[in-house]
């Protein structure tokens, strides 16, 4: 639109032409002649080069060809990497396919999928571990066995295969008899049958009273009842 055209043109009230744009060259929805806003976007939200106002294309690709999780089309990301991290010959950053073998068919340890270490030529390590990471006698570098016991017979959290520790009490603080280390059950009574307080289960102590001081007829060591009663007044009552 040349100056003089502009000035020449009719607009009606709305301030549009004949054709429908304003004197800025924009319609009602914002958009020019060739589809796109004031910003260069269309309708769709591209731009003239076919991108969005983030970056990406029509099919989810920016610029340089990755989307929004940085991968290609292909499946790459910039390193030559897939979303499982392994390059389109199969290996990761350090070398090794998804069994754990680089190039030469070693593991990070040295050794061929047969257990063969690449140094000593046999099953073991210069250190004297397998493939596994076993040594002769059975255990790893932390000194225990595939069951997770060492030597002495105790897991990493200090138990033997039956639950107890060295003590000789389980996790839960009792041994095998279920006392703990005061010699009180999981409900707190010892082998003799009483608390930490001196109580059955009953509720009596070891001279046969409750703890109000009541025994089981219902009278404390004055011979008296909770109403201040004893046995021959009661009789006489």
């Amino acid at each position: 639109m040349g100056l003089f055209d502009k000035f020449s043109k009719t607009f009606d009230k709305f301030g549009y032409d004949l054709d429908g744009y304003d004197n800025k060259g924009y319609d009602k929805k914002g958009y020019n002649k060739n589809g796109h806003d004031n910003k260069g976007y269309d309708y769709k939200g591209y731009d003239k080069k076919g991108y969005n106002k983030d970056g990406y294309d029509k099919n989810g690709y920016d610029k340089k060809g990755y989307n929004k999780n940085r991968y290609n089309e292909e499946g790459y990301n910039e390193d030559g990497h897939d979303n499982k991290g392994y390059d389109n010959a199969g290996y990761n950053k350090n070398g090794y396919d998804n069994k754990g073998y680089d190039k030469e068919g070693r593991d990070n340890r040295g050794f061929s999928f047969d257990g063969i270490h690449i140094d000593t030529r046999i099953t073991f390590d210069n250190e004297g571990y397998n493939k596994e990471g076993y040594n002769k006698e059975g255990y790893n570098k932390n000194g225990f066995n595939k069951e997770g016991y060492n030597k002495e017979g105790y897991n990493k959290n200090g138990y033997n295969k039956d639950g107890y520790n060295e003590e000789g009490f389980n996790e839960n603080g009792f041994d095998e008899n279920g006392f703990d280390e005061n010699g009180f059950d999981e409900n707190g009574f010892g082998l003799d049958g009483f608390d930490g307080n001196g109580h059955n289960k009953d509720g009596y102590d070891r001279l046969g009273y409750d703890h109000q001081g009541y025994n089981k007829e219902g009278y404390n060591e004055e011979g008296y009842n909770k109403f201040g009663k004893n046995k021959i007044e009661v009789k006489d009552d």
